[in-house]
């Protein structure tokens, strides 16, 4: 049976009181945006497929990001500065809602920052979709995708594998014929896995 969604205000409640897990790796910092969709049905998460003529992560599934420049104020500024470049995202349609833990990339070299964003449903077009301008030069396709569709067992692998003698979890997705996997599943399970939690009562 498939776990329902958390719902926007679980989502807010859970990153209210998160405290970000700083990585102690020194590698380039990098934001990424985790741009959520109210719809009627239910949340959405927008991820871009990178074109393939790319140096870099070619033909991936990733949220909009990249690397932290020296005149990005901070590391929202950085998120949404790339959202805009990537996907045509404005950034006063985005509501900053909190920051999930630092997230390495132990092939690439980069500490992905990630932040989560509420997308205003205002902004939509008529047919209840954002009106993406993507970059030709950097984005192959846009996926617009329900999130209870992550919890789906039947939508999910895991595997266990070792980092310098230390296990650790490698999760893939597979949802609307896009596969998600590396540092963007890890994201998207820590924000699925934080707001699913339980709420402690004192």
């Amino acid at each position: 049976m498939t776990q329902a969604a958390p719902t926007l205000p679980q989502i807010r409640r859970a990153l209210s009181r998160h405290i970000p897990i700083k990585s102690k790796e020194t590698f380039r910092p990098a934001a990424v945006l985790v741009p959520l969709l109210p719809r009627p049905e239910g949340l959405h998460v927008l991820l871009t497929e990178r074109s393939k003529e790319l140096r870099s992560h070619a033909g991936q599934i990733s949220f909009p990001g990249g690397g932290i420049d020296a005149s990005d104020a901070d590391t929202p500024t950085a998120a949404l500065r790339e959202a805009r470049e990537e996907v045509g995202l404005d950034p006063s349609h985005v509501e900053i809602i909190g920051q999930l833990d630092d997230c390495p990339t132990f092939v690439t070299g980069y500490v992905i920052l990630p932040v989560v964003g509420v997308v205003d449903p205002l902004a939509f077009t008529a047919a209840g979709r954002y009106p993406w301008t993507p970059s030709a030069a950097e984005i192959a396709a846009i996926h617009e995708l329900p999130l209870d569709a992550f919890l789906d067992p039947r939508n999910r692998r895991v595997e266990q594998r070792l980092r310098n003698g230390e296990p650790y979890e490698l999760t893939w997705y597979t949802v609307g014929g896009a596969t998600v996997w590396g540092a963007t599943a890890r994201i998207l399970r820590q924000l699925l896995e934080l707001a699913g939690a339980p709420v402690e009562t004192t």
